[in-house]
């Protein structure tokens, strides 16, 4: 039987080894929303007037103002998973009372009740500050806010932080599904401007979000009128990924057939040449060696 090079069970062990290899999963940036208002961002208002976006300007305006009822929102899927939202905000001004709101909401669009996850510039009595309110399906509140008394916790250095009119700052607001907690982080473009940050504990998974949208349903306060708009917005999400494995292709060696040696008939008889009689010899040895075997 003829047998197979060494390197050929070589070549076959590898192939087999790389198939039993386990295929790593990885995780992939969704995009699930976006806009840079250069184009129409798909917001749906009830108020046009108050809420539209800006073509020349390339951004979103707004005036938000309780009692009006007023919101606009993307609607979205989001799905039963960890997210995060960022966007910019300017507030070219803001009365007493007034606040902006944005952020992923449920069908309700309300703030007052679940579900939602908001990022807020407020200016109520403790001035012009900014806050994360998350209220979950069974209306619990959760919130936290840049003053001193809510979010330093006693800790050394640490002090309110107020935003400005007509400074345009970068809102970051991540849900986490896994840790069941919610964070923000708000910065603002000058060097060493301001930065603040903190989160806050869930007591629950957070579901039936399906929208992003800036909103006053809730707030009954006449007058409160903020003023500015909004840009660069993306809501993204992260999900597992496996691979698929290209089809690996085991290398194969055809064997070639065993030599056949066709004799030349002659006329008369030739004597045994010395490769003849050595393959005779060899045979012989071998049948004799085998025989012993069978004997022992």
């Amino acid at each position: 039987m003829p047998r197979f090079p060494e390197y050929c069970y070589l070549a076959f062990i590898l192939a087999i080894l790389l198939i039993m290899l386990p295929v790593s999963a990885y995780e992939e940036k969704v995009i699930i929303y976006e806009s840079d208002f250069t184009q129409d961002p798909g917001f749906i208002t009830n108020n046009p007037s108050r809420y539209y976006w800006d073509v020349d300007g390339e951004r979103y305006r707004f005036e938000t103002e309780g009692g009006t009822n007023g919101y606009a929102y993307v609607p979205l899927e989001i799905g039963d998973t960890s997210f995060t939202l960022e966007y910019d905000v300017t507030i070219e001004s803001i009365n007493q009372n007034g606040a902006v709101r944005f952020g992923v909401t449920s069908t309700e669009m309300d703030i007052s009740k679940g579900v939602n996850i908001l990022g807020i510039f407020s200016n109520g009595r403790d001035g012009r500050v900014m806050s994360l309110r998350v209220i979950d399906q069974s209306n619990h509140l959760f919130e936290i806010s840049s003053l001193f008394s809510s979010y330093c916790a006693g800790q050394p250095g640490c002090e309110t932080k107020r935003f400005e009119e007509n400074m345009t700052y970068h809102v970051v607001m991540r849900y986490n599904k896994e840790n069941q907690q919610c964070d923000i982080k708000v910065t603002d473009r000058t060097p060493g401007g301001l930065s603040w940050g903190s989160y806050v504990p869930l007591a629950r998974d957070i579901y039936a979000l399906n929208r992003l949208a800036i909103t006053t349903k809730g707030d009954y306060v006449i007058g409160n009128n903020a003023v500015g708009y909004l840009n660069n917005v993306q809501l993204s999400t992260f999900r597992e990924e496996v691979p698929t494995p290209e089809p690996t292709t085991l290398p194969t060696t055809a064997v070639p057939p065993p030599p056949t040696t066709i004799p030349t008939p002659t006329s008369t008889e030739a004597p045994l040449n010395a490769l003849v009689l050595c393959g005779g010899l060899g045979i012989a040895a071998g049948l004799a060696a085998l025989q012993r075997r069978e004997q022992q």
